[in-house]
């Protein structure tokens, strides 16, 4: 093997390499767009679920004072119950 064959030889495998790790490269910034984009997604659902949240809560505490509005209101009509049924 002459020596400018050995040069070829050794210039084809160093661009095999470089090829090989410029395919590497593009494969990882793929990767890192998907994960990106999988980030992008993930921090939408949670902007949605902290706002269904936040309307779950009002709904709560809306529901649990009209809870106590009609226990207060059973309990004076079972008090005005008990007059009546006292007086009878």
């Amino acid at each position: 093997m002459s020596k400018l064959d050995s040069a070829m030889s050794r210039f084809a495998s160093a661009l095999d390499k470089l090829e090989a790790g410029v395919n590497r490269q593009l494969l990882r910034a793929q990767s890192a767009k998907g994960l990106q984009g999988e980030v992008d997604r993930l921090k939408e659902d949670r902007a949605e679920l902290a706002e269904e949240l936040d309307q779950l809560k009002s709904e709560a505490r809306r529901l649990n004072e009209l809870n106590e509005r009609a226990s207060e209101t059973l309990a004076d009509a079972i008090e005005g119950i008990r007059e009546v049924l006292a007086e009878g």
